[in-house]
């Protein structure tokens, strides 16, 4: 059963939710597309961290068989939506090593997280599994919104 998102959220995903919310076709569309949609055509503001958008475009040509013009058109559109593009501090990256060695978790993943904790994020939306543990003591919420048995099906990718 779908989450109701509370209004007001501010939602950061990994790369792989953003990149799947950008292919239509995806079969995990339908699971990850409220958690865009109700943050770029409602109540909500999703944070993309701002090399995401370029990595997406990456993942959708590579990994999920997008054409490179349907993969830049998605990415322009989401450029042009009301997402909050972020970026990462000096203060942000050494926090995500901080984390990494505290937390003996994976820097990427404790990156996502230290721009979670920098920016305020009610929600913290990713396809890992292991990053519940992460955020297991944190003030954003840990969400995977695809089911686990179609989750090991999927084509996703680390960073």
């Amino acid at each position: 059963m779908p989450d109701t998102i509370p209004s007001g959220t501010r939602i950061l995903t990994d790369v792989n939710i953003l990149a799947i919310g950008l292919t239509a076709d995806h079969p995990a569309y339908e699971a990850v597309r409220p958690w865009l949609t109700d943050a770029l055509d409602g109540p909500n503001v999703l944070l993309v961290p701002d090399y995401y958008p370029l990595r997406a475009q990456y993942i959708m040509t590579t990994n999920f068989g997008v054409a490179a013009t349907d993969a830049r058109n998605a990415v322009g559109s989401l450029l042009d939506s009301p997402a909050r593009i972020v970026g990462a501090t000096a203060a942000a990256l050494q926090d995500a090593y901080e984390i990494s060695a505290a937390k003996d978790h994976d820097v990427y993943d404790a990156f996502v997280l230290a721009v979670a904790r920098a920016h305020d994020t009610d929600y913290l939306v990713t396809t890992d599994r292991d990053v519940d543990a992460l955020c297991a003591d944190e003030a954003v919420t840990y969400r995977n919104p695809i089911p686990d048995d179609e989750l090991d099906s999927l084509s996703t990718v680390d960073g």
